[in-house]
């Protein structure tokens, strides 16, 4: 019986934990596949879903604005558009007018992502196993694709905007002569490039850490409501139990959440500030 148990939990986790994939090679959906063709068509869609709402929501509240008493939903709107601007105007002392929208875009885009996390963990799962879909991950920074993806795009727009920013000129300059001098032109160099690139690499790896450890943690306190899991406590006494972590998690979930969102804008705003300053 224990066997048999751990044999539940264990397919009760791989399931949550599986990608619905396509592999652009043959058109058909795959399963547990890796390679550069296979794509994980869940993150991809919930992706874009997500960005097609904030599309809706901000575009919405535009067309609607009125210069006079506004409703809750234009207050709402202003307030987060104006949290961003300020967030943005402390940390970036440059002429580009493209950086508050885009922070405005990375941040909303982010928060949506991680707050999918805190649906019920079986709810659009089921739901889809109901339309034949076997296999579905609704949170699509927990994919380190996604979160890779978005850092990685961040880094691109950034180093493309210091060569507007600072010239071909002086660009080469930081990564040559900074921070020992034109004798030690091949560790300047070395240097530079290790620090460009961590920044990616660390951006993406925090934000999928965080949302992967939380998802985990759902899927474990997901366990809790196996009836083996409470054999001694009683399944009423179980279910209570679970409950009341699982609230208490999604509580404390929010807050990073909502954090790790802030500190992915906040930090795309930081390295464009930085491609844009002179040295």
């Amino acid at each position: 019986m224990a066997s048999e148990a751990t044999h539940d939990v264990s397919s009760y986790i791989l399931h949550h934990l599986t990608y619905l994939q396509l592999d652009l090679q043959t058109w058909k959906i795959v399963e547990g596949a890796t390679g550069f063709w296979v794509l994980n068509l869940d993150s991809v869609l919930f992706s874009l879903g997500l960005a097609f709402i904030f599309i809706l929501m901000f575009r919405g509240a535009a067309r609607k604005a009125s210069s006079g008493v506004p409703g809750k939903w234009q207050n709402f709107i202003e307030l987060c558009i104006e949290f961003v601007d300020s967030q943005v105007k402390d940390t970036y002392h440059h002429g580009a007018r493209f950086v508050a929208p885009m922070a405005l875009l990375v941040g909303f885009w982010v928060f949506f992502m991680n707050f999918m996390d805190l649906l019920p963990i079986d709810l659009l799962p089921k739901l889809a196993g109901g339309a034949g879909v076997e296999h579905l991950r609704v949170v699509p920074s927990a994919d380190p694709n996604i979160a890779l993806g978005m850092s990685l795009t961040v880094f691109l727009i950034a180093f493309g905007y210091s060569f507007v920013a600072k010239g071909v000129k002086g660009v080469g300059a930081e990564f040559l002569f900074h921070p020992f001098g034109k004798w030690m032109m091949p560790v300047n160099f070395i240097l530079k490039s290790v620090e460009e690139l961590a920044k990616p690499v660390s951006l993406g790896l925090r934000l999928f850490g965080n949302m992967y450890a939380g998802e985990i943690i759902f899927i474990l306190l997901a366990c809790f409501t196996l009836n083996y899991s409470f054999t001694s406590l009683g399944s009423n006494l179980g279910f209570l139990v679970q409950i009341l972590l699982a609230t208490g998690w999604t509580i404390f979930h929010v807050l990073i959440i909502s954090l790790q969102a802030y500190i992915f804008m906040v930090l795309t705003v930081v390295y464009m500030a930085m491609a844009a300053d002179h040295h």
